[in-house]
């Protein structure tokens, strides 16, 4: 009888040890994000640690911590090791950076991750855990409740380069400036824009935003950076200015509003010559009504004719006279903004021989042309056209233009305008030949095409 006792006591033993040993061999999550409200751009850090016993055969599979209206940055990561129960556990610590675009309340719902790891060396075992949904605030401080758009970094400066292509600008000459934002504990992404400046003297051609954040391991600081360049065509004589730039920002550490501000600068553009009749809408209106004042002159009989008819319309019909005069007009805008409009103003200034003044013709063509419209950028059409000779004439008038040693290759206007041709016709015939493979045939839905429910498109996350 003792025998039996002792045996079910030792039976008993070994069973709690085994339960408590598979209870503390499974693998080990543990989830916080801190702290529980943030300033809007600030970062609410998402702590992730991941353990298993011995050691892991894989690395584990996370999943996205993408949500909607924030920026996820990748933080530190770091090996740990501890003991638990007695058990010797190695794993790794994840942080993870989430930056709100917009006050409200911000949360990651419950996900799953697959761990491997070794259960008995060499043999591994794969198996999935869970990940508890988390949640936190985002606020603007009343005080800086005026800032549009609301900015709030540690540490905010801002510097601007201003490049004249020539000490005496004169029409045709370009100004570019280059403003840099960087800032300290907010991603480039939530830095603000620079203005456009809208002058009749300059058309204004930006470039594409430069965003660069990096993540200091050392501070737990995510440095970032935006450049802004934008080129000014100077298309008039007169003065051109560059206004003043303030950016107001919430100083995090200080608790209150800063400015950062970058001064006005304004050139004096002197008339070019060479240049009129390609550039200035003036010019070109003055040389319009000189043609007509010519055309009256050789053809006065007929002007009489044509001015009487008119006067008479005028007199017994005033509606159709001014309904015929603003369908005129408005042919005559929506043709001065037509694609075809801008490329015959591309191959008139082709003549010219002038770099700039070709470049930034093509760049206004290029913002009406359908197949690259929505990129608007020659890096895009060249990839559109993929001609290797159209990409040499580009990048010789580039390299004369904006290379810092110019010593370009000739190019041909005449082989320029010859190639840029051929690519316009191929690439509208692309995009005809699309839309014809879009169509159904008639027969397979005699009803049309269904138009979509609005209610079925989902904003975008940003």
């Amino acid at each position: 009888m003792r025998t039996l006792a002792a045996f079910a006591l030792f039976a008993l033993s070994v069973a709690n040890a085994d339960a408590q040993q598979t209870v503390a061999t499974e693998p080990i999550v543990r989830a916080k994000l801190d702290p529980a409200t943030v300033v809007v751009g600030q970062s609410a850090t998402l702590t992730l640690d991941v353990l298993v016993p011995n050691y892991m055969t894989k690395p584990p599979v996370l999943p996205a911590f993408q949500i909607r209206n924030a920026v996820t940055h990748d933080g530190s990561t770091i090996n740990m090791s501890e003991q638990v129960d007695g058990v010797s556990f190695a794993g790794v610590r994840y942080e993870f950076l989430l930056y709100p675009q917009e006050p409200g309340a911000y949360a990651i719902s419950e996900r799953s991750m697959t761990v491997t790891y070794a259960v008995d060396p060499p043999d591994s075992r794969e198996t999935v855990v869970r990940i508890p949904s988390l949640s936190f605030q985002a606020v603007i401080p009343d005080a800086a409740q005026a800032l549009d758009p609301f900015v709030s970094a540690q540490r905010l400066v801002v510097h601007q380069e201003i490049k004249p292509s020539s000490d005496h600008l004169k029409v045709g000459d370009s100004v570019v400036r280059t403003v840099t934002i960087e800032a300290d504990g907010t991603p480039a992404m939530l830095l603000p824009p620079l203005p456009l400046v809208r002058s009749p003297v300059a058309e204004a051609y930006p470039a594409q935003p430069e965003f660069q954040d990096k993540y200091d391991s050392r501070t737990g600081v995510l440095v970032s950076r935006r450049i802004d360049q934008v080129t000014h065509m100077l298309q008039q004589s007169g003065q051109f200015s560059l206004p003043a730039i303030d950016i107001g920002w919430w100083n995090v550490g200080a608790g209150k509003v800063e400015t950062a501000h970058l001064d006005a600068m304004s050139f004096q553009v002197v008339a070019n010559p060479a240049a009129q009749g390609t550039i200035s809408d003036g010019a070109r209106a003055r040389w319009n009504w000189s043609a007509v004042r010519d055309g009256i002159a050789e053809h006065w009989l007929l002007a009489a004719l044509i001015a009487t008819a008119f006067a008479v319309i005028a007199w017994f019909a005033p509606a159709a006279a001014r309904s015929i005069t603003a369908a005129y007009q408005q042919r005559r805008k929506t043709y001065l903004q037509s694609e075809a409009w801008s490329f015959r103003r591309l191959r008139r200034v082709a003549g010219s021989g002038d770099a700039r003044t070709v470049y930034f013709a093509m760049l206004d063509w290029l913002q009406r042309f359908e197949p690259v419209a929505s990129d608007r950028t020659i890096k895009a059409f060249k990839a559109a056209a993929a001609d290797p000779v159209l990409d040499s004439e580009i990048g010789s008038i580039e390299q004369q233009l904006f290379a810092s040693h110019r010593n370009a290759g000739e190019w041909s206007s005449r082989r320029l305008l010859w190639r840029v041709g051929a690519a316009r016709r191929n690439l509208r015939r692309q995009v005809a030949s699309r839309g014809a493979k879009r169509q159904l045939p008639q027969h397979i839905n005699p009803m049309g095409i269904p138009k979509a429910s609005t209610e079925s498109w989902r904003k975008p996350a940003r």
